[in-house]
């Protein structure tokens, strides 16, 4: 068996390792918790933990911490994660006895126990609102119509990278059906980009000859746009609404590895964490255990870059918002727009982290 090193507590001679066979000195004020194997198992929790926050924490705080946030009983489970509601208040503890916040997301892989405790969130709401290359059947243009720019645009496949074959009753997806040039349902009303031609109607300056005179083409009037706009906006919000508090909407995206309208120089990133600076932001330790999700897994994460915010509809209850979006050359060729290697992995990586959003 693997030793991982020697305890530095008073009275514990012993060694102990990953398997739990440890020494058995107790903590006497958490005793009352499990067996002498669950004592071993914190034993040895409390060394990870301290070498992970790279922190020593006094047998006091710990006990201190387990009090507090423990009016369940952890069971050992090797290779299992404590959940997100165990670990924030934990987090504000430590917070409190100088550890950084900035260690806040990698504090969950330390815990190899499982707890019986609420959900961090009951709900989970995937909103993919830019997968789709379909115009409605009485438009007049079609993805053949796209140039090479636009088509750098669309999200292709996020509705299967990020919705399970198998919705169940805590996860649920809405996806838009058009695509964004038609209507994207993304942008807020009077949107910034509208100055580009880039708002809820894209419309754009397009030709051969000089800007002077090129004609602007748009895919939809903007009276049509806006009317898909808020009927779509409607149903999300009464979907949202329906699943109640402690309810997470996932915005779904993925970007262009390629310069593009919205993005000329694209960072050297993997995937891209959103999110906004108001009530619907999540706890710093749901951000950092997501960004550690995925940076765990070998991806290079970036936070608001290279897109910043979440998407966020307007209803009468309260929910957070986060905004992930993958490279595409993880998943697929831009060119070709064919799917690679790398498109089976990365859905299950995506959908990997949705339990350790709902425990």
């Amino acid at each position: 068996m693997e030793k991982i090193g020697r305890s530095r507590w008073d009275g514990n001679e012993f060694w102990f390792n990953f398997d739990h066979h440890a020494g058995l000195k107790r903590f006497e004020d958490i005793s009352t918790l499990g067996s002498t194997e669950t004592t071993v198992a914190l034993r040895t929790i409390k060394y990870q933990l301290e070498n992970e926050l790279n922190f020593e924490i006094s047998d006091d705080l710990f006990c201190e911490i387990f009090r507090k946030v423990c009016n369940f009983s952890p069971v050992p489970a090797h290779g299992g994660y404590a959940s997100l509601e165990f670990i924030q208040p934990l987090q504000r503890i430590l917070e409190t006895h100088g550890v950084p916040g900035k260690r806040v997301g990698a504090i969950h892989k330390t815990f190899r126990v499982r707890v019986n405790n609420p959900r961090c969130y009951m709900n989970i709401l995937l909103h993919i609102p830019h997968s789709s290359s379909s115009f409605p059947s009485e438009s007049n243009n079609s993805f053949n119509d796209l140039d090479d720019d636009e088509r750098l645009l669309i999200d292709y496949y996020t509705d299967e990278l990020y919705v399970p074959q198998q919705e169940t009753e805590h996860i649920n997806s809405v996806v838009f059906p058009y695509c964004r040039l038609y209507c994207d349902v993304e942008r807020l009303v009077n949107d910034p980009l509208e100055k580009d031609g880039l708002g809820i109607c894209y419309s754009r300056f397009h030709g051969n000859t000089k800007p002077s005179v090129w004609p602007i083409r748009s895919f939809n009037t903007m009276k049509e746009a806006f009317n898909i706009y808020v009927d779509y906006h409607s149903l999300v919000s009464k979907e949202l609404f329906a699943m109640g508090e402690n309810t997470l909407l996932i915005d779904c995206h993925s970007f262009s590895s390629k310069p593009n309208l919205l993005n000329s120089n694209p960072p050297n990133i993997d995937i891209c964490i959103g999110y906004n600076d108001d009530e619907t932001c999540p706890d710093n330790v749901v951000i950092g255990n997501i960004v550690h999700h995925f940076e765990s897994l070998g991806y290079k994460v970036g936070m608001n870059v290279p897109f910043s915010n979440s998407k966020t509809f307007s209803v009468p209850t309260k929910y957070h918002s986060v905004m992930i979006e993958v490279n595409k050359r993880i998943y697929m060729n831009e060119q070709t727009l064919e799917k690679n290697d790398g498109f089976e992995q990365l859905k299950h990586d995506i959908q990997l982290l949705y339990n350790q959003l709902l425990k």
